[in-house]
């Protein structure tokens, strides 16, 4: 397979669960390699611009950098001992055919974005920690009390939350999980004179903020904004319902549209409302190609509420 221009270049074999006995990959150009974030060791061949092999490495394992050899135009890489069982010489020359084009892999394009991307989020919450913190020494609100604490546990689960095994590639699937964020962002305090509401309003938001804080410590490294397999979770909150952040995160905001009614506070909380419902069954819809989460819907039947929906 031949990979010649940018992108099929950076991706390689990121993403793949292994190579081929009977597949090779050609780089064109390349003067050095990597193995970050692969799954598998490679062995790999440096040739100059006349097929002439002037270096290899045998079983190059994960995570590894090649040295950069200048004088290379291009390196093929192999299955894990593939080298030895060939007569390859340093000076031998090759003449290499390729049967068709590496194919655009979305997995490696995530695998190449994993950690900048939760490096960006983390840093983003930070900022949302320091607000809501600022927020809560002024009014005093439980809401902003709730965010600092929900917000610092996001911040740690974004910079160690693990990779994805597959991730939705439709666009609607990016765009609600945002749309649902920047309506939370919207949501404002805002004062009424009803003081039994207020009463009521703030133990919703309290439940709330308790049922996020199990749901995450229950999701634990799989949590994602996108839909997307991170292992199945069963236990904990999981045994409940099969959404309980979700469903958490609904309770706390329909708590704070009872002690603050206002009609953008309303219309924010309808948004999430239809989000959080479209995010859980597309995440269900993706999750239902593992055998492991067909069983487990089967035995946990509730999205959000036991025994209603």
């Amino acid at each position: 397979m031949l990979a010649n221009n940018m992108l099929s270049r950076i991706i390689g074999l990121l993403g793949k669960s292994k190579l081929n006995s009977h597949c090779a990959i050609h780089i064109v150009p390349c003067k050095g390699i990597h193995t970050l974030g692969m799954n598998f060791p490679i062995d790999v061949l440096f040739l100059d611009s006349e097929g002439i092999v002037l270096k290899w490495f045998s079983s190059l394992p994960p995570n590894k950098i090649s040295p950069v050899l200048r004088s290379s135009h291009s390196v093929i890489e192999f299955p894990s001992n593939s080298i030895s069982e060939t007569d390859f010489q340093i000076g031998d020359q090759l003449q290499v055919i390729h049967d068709e084009h590496l194919k655009f892999d979305f997995n490696g394009l995530q695998k190449i974005f994993h950690w900048p991307i939760n490096i960006s989020l983390a840093l983003l919450w930070s900022r949302f920690i320091l607000t809501s913190f600022l927020n809560w020494k002024q009014h005093g609100e439980i809401f902003h009390l709730g965010l600092v604490f929900v917000n610092t546990l996001l911040f740690f689960l974004f910079l160690t939350r693990r990779e994805s095994k597959e991730t939705s590639t439709r666009i609607l699937d990016w765009i609600i999980p945002i749309l649902v964020m920047a309506s939370a962002m919207i949501l404002k305090p805002f004062s009424n004179n009803i003081h039994s509401l207020n009463g009521i309003s703030l133990g919703i938001q309290l439940t709330g903020i308790l049922a996020i804080l199990c749901s995450l410590a229950s999701l634990g490294r799989s949590f994602g904004i996108i839909p997307a397999n991170r292992t199945i979770k069963y236990s904990g909150s999981y045994k409940i319902v099969r959404h309980p952040l979700y469903s958490s995160e609904l309770l706390f905001y329909f708590g704070f549209l009872l002690g603050n009614l206002s009609l953008i506070n309303l219309a924010g909380v309808m948004v999430i409302l239809t989000g959080q419902i479209y995010r859980a069954i597309s995440e269900e819809k993706l999750l239902s190609k593992d055998f492991e989460y067909f069983k487990y819907i089967k035995n946990v039947k509730y999205r959000f509420i036991p025994g209603i929906y």
